[in-house]
């Protein structure tokens, strides 16, 4: 159940990357993030009806608003490399980042891992790498070497790792509460960030629908991953939910009638093989 529940939030946060990033091509990335935060709201509350919890502690609420805080620094960081156009480049890092570092801290903390695991593990972040780096001769040497841009990915990466480990920390028995934590603060957050001048506004008008998708599949992924490290291990968690970039890639071929290269092809192969060994 835990692997269903981080392979749904997966597929969430796929479908809504996609929705932001297409509404990212018209108005600013904060609003999409900051207004997408807002929106999504009302599914968080839907939720809090649906799963119910028998007990908040402090450690839980607390846990759940560090968590907020570091994915939602790994968000902005995310939106404003994608702004500049050079996500790209950091995805690889970024996806391979968020899912190594759970996996690291549940060796650590002494939770077992099979060797068939491992080996989807590796496969997932070879998917995870093929799915979104480009080829060399369609970027600089600038680019690929920028040593600033290579820092913003890893603190995105952590960022987003933090998130996993922090909503890991959190009892089945507080149910979606910390969710609840970690979005009081990326709302403010966000927010601020917006209006303080991180970024031009622009008009929400031709793109509200998008934003309000983005943000409904947002929290519906983020209800899906804080089950899931709840009640299952968070090295096998955490790296179904790293593999959203596979149905990105999905969506854009669906929808915009992308074609996909051999590269991509082979990342969702190896996706679908990490999926099914990571499932046992």
């Amino acid at each position: 159940m835990p692997q269903i529940l981080a392979l749904i939030s997966a597929v969430l946060f796929g479908v809504s990357d996609f929705t932001g990033g297409i509404a990212t091509r018209r108005v600013s990335a904060w609003v999409v993030a900051a207004w997408s935060q807002l929106l999504g709201l009302p599914i968080l509350v839907l939720g809090l009806v649906v799963v119910t919890s028998t007990e908040v502690t402090r450690h839980d609420l607390m846990w759940g608003a560090i968590g907020g805080v570091f994915g939602v620094v790994g968000l902005a960081i995310m939106y404003s490399t994608l702004a500049a156009g050079k996500m790209s480049v950091v995805a690889p890092v970024i996806g391979a980042g968020a899912a190594g570092i759970p996996v690291m801290w549940a060796v650590a903390t002494g939770e077992t891992i099979t060797w068939i695991n491992w080996i989807g593990i590796c496969v997932a972040g070879l998917a995870v790498f093929l799915l979104t780096a480009q080829s060399r001769s369609s970027r600089s040497t600038a680019e690929a070497l920028d040593r600033k841009l290579l820092f913003q990915a890893l603190v995105a990466a952590f960022g987003f790792a933090v998130f996993f480990i922090a909503l890991g920390q959190t009892s089945e028995a507080s149910g979606l509460w910390p969710l609840v934590a970690a979005r009081s603060t990326t709302v403010p957050v966000a927010f601020g960030a917006l209006f303080l001048g991180a970024a031009k506004a622009g008009s929400m008008r031709t793109v509200w629908k998008l934003i309000l998708g983005t943000g409904m599949l947002d929290m519906a992924a983020n209800i899906a991953i804080v089950l899931a490290v709840q009640r299952g291990p968070i090295g096998i968690t955490a790296v179904l939910g790293s593999l959203y970039p596979v149905f990105t890639v999905a969506a854009a071929i669906v929808v915009l009638r992308e074609r996909p290269t051999v590269r991509q092809l082979v990342g969702i192969a190896l996706a679908t093989t990490a999926i099914v060994t990571l499932a046992v």
